[in-house]
């Protein structure tokens, strides 16, 4: 279905057809969304990501990182949340796993994969953090989940899936 769909096209789709619809939306989004953000701030560093947090540009919300569990499942290397310490500008915090404190060069991809849950919340699915995160960071899907991968062994995240815990050894 096209993008120019009208309001008639559109009642005429199945409830699948417009998840669909919906889906296949929400990635182009996120990965535009990416580009930009990869052309103003690439490459992304440790040391550009106070700026890149705060930029309205990326990001829904102002975002401040916090090196410390909060609500985070085991399986979890970074978790967002509600910043009750900026309530004013609707600003979010997102906690990362401790061990990251001396890996500046893993607190990007961390941040990378995280940004579409800051910005969209729950809608999100892992795709299209890999999406967005491979987009930001100028790396190939693959390149990019492999790197997660790494990311989440190195802090000792736990998988949420036993049975394919083997695919991101």
């Amino acid at each position: 279905m096209m993008a120019s769909a009208s309001a008639a096209d559109l009642r005429q789709l199945s409830t699948t057809e417009l998840e669909q619809l919906g889906q296949h939306s929400l990635r182009d989004h996120l990965v535009a969304q990416a580009l930009v953000a990869h052309q103003k701030y690439a490459p992304l560093t440790f040391d550009k990501l106070d700026e890149f947090l705060r930029d309205p540009d990326c990001l829904r919300h102002p975002t401040r990182l916090v090196f410390e569990f909060g609500e985070m499942a085991m399986h979890q290397f970074a978790q967002p949340d509600l910043d009750w310490r900026n309530r004013e500008t609707d600003g979010r915090v997102l906690y990362l796993r401790p061990a990251l404190r001396d890996r500046p060069d893993l607190v990007v991809p961390a941040v990378a994969y995280m940004v579409p849950l800051i910005n969209y919340g729950d809608v999100v699915t892992d795709e299209h953090c890999l999406l967005y995160g491979a987009a930001l960071l100028g790396l190939l899907t693959g390149e990019f989940y492999e790197l997660v991968c790494r990311l989440a062994n190195f802090v000792g995240a736990e998988s949420r899936w036993p049975q394919k815990a083997a695919g991101c050894a």
